[in-house]
């Protein structure tokens, strides 16, 4: 270091200079702290994966101590040339910085979300002590190795100087920052799981992407792009589905199961006006009348009830290829499985291990139910005598088609062809009419489907009698029509009971009818059939997070979104969560709910449920 004469401008170069190597030595120390992430967060199973996080690992937390230097300590340095007062500064702040980062690493360790309020609210709730005690031993401690680092920095300025270390450690770190967006730019751009998977491991982490760019350029193609995207080759987050081996119970029974979920079949619909059928098999079954999908689409609705697991599990379940546990279970038992779709949800290829067929219509609509329902018949006849599983999925009325000719229960209905009116008729109704045009369309298609769900049920009575064989009938989700007046239509746009509560309808033999009103789950399906037909002695948390529909149920919640959204369905609201941990509360007409907390206990719950099937660490 030269010296110019100048009091001031020493002073602040001296100060300059020690604010670099003390930034360099709490590089190290956010290392040591922040190393807990990667303890924490899910290891990649690919070298590159591995790489990658290492290398974001230095450069993301260097830059980060690095930039808190430039945009706090570097400008105070002109303004407070005093070295005492200035270092006294940065210790203060570097402690506090160093808090945060523990906290956040705290919070990490537990939930996999960094610092926000829910989990801000948890840390320091009074029934966790844990956190306080945490802070009563390490902000101390972290105050006293910071001021005890500006002493000795101060002190050996110049020897550190003439190290020549510092350049080296700062290009490594500008190198490892660098490759961090550059490689996360072309693993977006490719799907490469591995890799992107990681974005949300550390707080504050932003990597760049330029998909959008390199398409642009032509330097990638989108086709390609896409193909990439469906690659069963591309690894995800290790999941442990089950989470130990399910045995088979040797005296299990031989009861045939025929399930038939109705696409966009709404909760209100089983009436008998509207569907006679369905409720004359519901009248001699147990009904549930407060049954949730577990989503607001096909997609996910199917997903929980093959699986029992919430959404969020299914890109790595998909990614992994698993086969769900009721199917393997049954396969083992010497089932024969039928699978009938009207449409291809990405879940067919899953079940091809165990199911024979998985049969997909090539039509689509109406003509798509007429194929599944002849194929169903023709499998179902030409079954021996072992017990069968069987599968069949409609899906007509998401597309609200009848036949021509039909006599429609609900007269002058929206013109099925007319699709211009129908888009009129959707924005000029402000007010939900369950006598508008559009609705009593959408329950004729409901209607007509009750016959097909008829003929299904009397095939079963007319091949070997209902006294042999459990019929479940339910819906993949619901199907709103503006019923809370805020403009909601159709599915996947809310998590609103219109678009997510479903009738579910179990007939079991020699069992009593009943009426359940207690809040059920599509989750629950897969226990309460593994239970109930003594296929495994194996508890059903180590492979659902629903309950035996069977038993008394006691639950705070039931729990249904997607693989970003989460939606809490408490008996007096609902809580909605995202994947970052933001959460608010709602009444149960989906309408917020000003100044009131969610209920930090359910959530920490929610959150189990959430990452019960990722093996830690």
């Amino acid at each position: 270091m030269v010296e110019t004469g100048n009091r001031y401008m020493d002073n602040v170069a001296k100060i300059i200079n020690w604010g670099h190597w003390f930034s360099f030595v709490n590089i190290l120390f956010v290392l040591i702290i922040s190393s807990r992430y990667l303890l924490a967060a899910e290891w990649p199973s690919s070298l590159l994966g591995q790489a990658y996080l290492i290398i974001s690992w230095l450069g993301h937390f260097s830059f980060l101590t690095f930039a808190f230097y430039l945009i706090f300590i570097f400008p105070i340095s002109f303004l407070v040339p005093f070295e005492r007062v200035l270092r006294l500064i940065a210790v203060l702040a570097s402690t506090a910085g160093l808090t945060l980062l523990l906290l956040d690493s705290q919070s990490f360790n537990l939930f996999r979300f960094h610092l926000n309020p829910l989990t801000w609210q948890y840390l320091f709730n009074d029934d966790n002590p844990q956190t306080a005690n945490l802070l009563f031993v390490a902000i101390p401690f972290l105050f006293l190795v910071q001021l005890t680092t500006s002493e000795l920095v101060w002190r050996k300025l110049k020897p550190l100087y003439l190290t020549r270390i510092g350049p080296k450690f700062a290009i490594l770190f500008f190198v490892c920052f660098l490759f961090t967006h550059l490689i996360n730019i072309w693993a977006d751009a490719t799907f490469y799981r591995p890799i992107t998977m990681q974005n949300a491991n550390f707080p504050l982490s932003y990597p760049m992407t330029a998909k959008s760019f390199l398409i642009k350029q032509g330097w990638i193609d989108e086709a390609e792009v896409k193909a990439h995207q469906n690659d069963a080759k591309l690894s995800g987050r290790t999941i442990k589905y089950p989470l130990r081996e399910v045995t088979l119970d040797p005296q299990h029974q031989q009861l045939n199961v025929v399930m038939v979920v109705v696409d966009a079949l709404r909760a209100d619909m089983l009436q008998p006006d509207i569907m006679p059928s369905l409720s004359q098999l519901a009248a001699i079954s147990t009904q549930y009348h407060h049954h949730f999908s577990a989503g607001n689409d096909a997609e996910f609705g199917l997903f929980g009830l093959l699986y029992g697991i919430p959404s969020r599990y299914w890109p790595d379940i998909k990614s992994n290829q698993l086969a769900p546990v009721l199917l393997t279970s049954l396969h083992q038992a010497g089932y024969q499985i039928g699978v009938f779709s009207g449409t291809d949800l990405g879940i067919s290829p899953l079940l091809n291990s165990h199911a024979d067929p998985v049969y997909v219509a090539e039509q689509s609509g109406l003509e798509a139910d007429h194929s599944v329902i002849d194929a169903w018949k023709t499998w179902y006849l030409n079954q021996s005598q072992v017990p069968k599983f069987s599968l069949v999925h409609l899906t007509s009325v998401a597309d609200m088609q009848v036949p021509t000719g039909y006599q429609s229960r609900f007269s002058d209905t929206a013109n099925a062809d007319d699709d211009g009116n129908l888009a009129d008729a959707m924005l000029n109704s402000n007010q939900f009419d369950d006598n508008h045009p559009l609705f009593r369309r959408y329950k004729n298609t409901v209607s007509y489907t009750d016959i097909l769900l008829a003929r299904i049920v009397e095939q079963v009575a007319a091949n070997q009698g209902l006294d042999n064989t459990l019929i479940l009938v339910t819906g993949s989700h619901g199907q709103e029509f503006n019923d809370r007046n805020t403009n909601q239509w159709g599915s996947h746009t809310s998590y609103a009971w219109p678009q997510t509560q479903v009738p579910m309808v179990i007939y079991q033999p020699l069992q009593p009818s009943g009426i359940v009103e207690q809040d059920t789950s599509h989750n629950d399906i897969v226990p309460t059939l593994m239970e109930q037909l003594n296929l495994t002695d194996t508890p059903s948390r180590y492979f659902s997070t629903g309950k035996n529909l069977a038993e008394p149920i006691k639950r705070s919640y039931v729990l249904l979104g997607d693989e970003r959204e989460y939606v809490v369905y408490q008996p007096e609201q609902i809580i909605e969560l995202n994947d970052k941990g933001d959460a608010h509360v709602l009444d149960r007409n989906y309408r917020p709910v000003p100044n009131v907390e969610p209920d930090v206990s359910v959530l920490m719950q929610v959150l189990n449920d959430l990452r019960r099937f990722y093996p830690a660490q």
